[in-house]
């Protein structure tokens, strides 16, 4: 297989380039239809409080309104069950993964 991005030659075993870091789509992460499968976590943008909200709509693929507006009413009546609820999703759900640049390589030419 050959790198899309820098056109060298990659082993069907690598996830990335080891040239460029391009990923080679190799890495089972996406399902049968070409989407990344469903994960319930808490993303890092888009959160008021905690992102819990946000988090359940992203995996219920509905609207965080919605779902912001069923936890204040669960809140409310009965007593406290939103809150507990929310709490125990704040304490399950993990944050989602930190998305770090890929690392940049020393070039072989000196500086001069």
């Amino acid at each position: 297989m050959y790198c899309s991005n820098c056109g060298i030659e990659v082993s069907e075993a690598f996830r990335y380039c080891p040239q460029c870091g391009t990923t080679t789509h190799q890495d089972g992460i996406r399902g049968t239809d070409g989407r990344p499968p469903r994960v319930l976590n808490r993303p890092r943008q888009g959160r008021k409080i905690e992102g819990v909200c946000a988090g359940i709509a992203k995996y219920l693929d509905i609207d965080v309104t919605l779902v912001r507006i069923v936890m204040t009413v669960l809140a409310i009546w009965p007593p406290g069950v939103g809150l507990i609820l929310y709490i125990v999703c704040w304490i399950v759900m993990p944050n989602e993964p930190l998305l770090l640049p890929p690392a940049s390589q020393p070039s072989d030419v000196p500086v001069s």
